[in-house]
């Protein structure tokens, strides 16, 4: 289905027809969630799922949330807003 084809083209309304970039690439379709409904990875979710509280407090957690403090610095003024942490 995602492998580059030549049959991947379309035909313009001038009748042309062009085969996508890339020798017909084609695009994974990604479904997105807008920043403010995308709920599970919030922490307040305390679903027995995800176990995120248990995560939290994982020594694991805390030294990984200590080594991308740098990364999630940079990216600050990219976020618009939202929490720069793991957590």
């Amino acid at each position: 289905l995602f492998p580059p084809t030549p049959k991947n083209k379309i035909t313009l309304a001038n009748e042309t027809t062009i085969v996508a970039p890339l020798g017909g690439y084609q695009y994974v379709p990604i479904e997105t969630v807008k920043p403010g409904n995308d709920h599970t990875l919030e922490p307040w979710t305390d679903c027995p799922i995800y176990h995120i509280s248990k995560v939290y407090t994982s020594l694991e957690f805390k030294e990984k949330a200590k080594s991308v403090q740098p990364f999630f610095g940079a990216i600050r003024d990219y976020v618009f807003g939202r929490p720069t942490t793991l957590e």
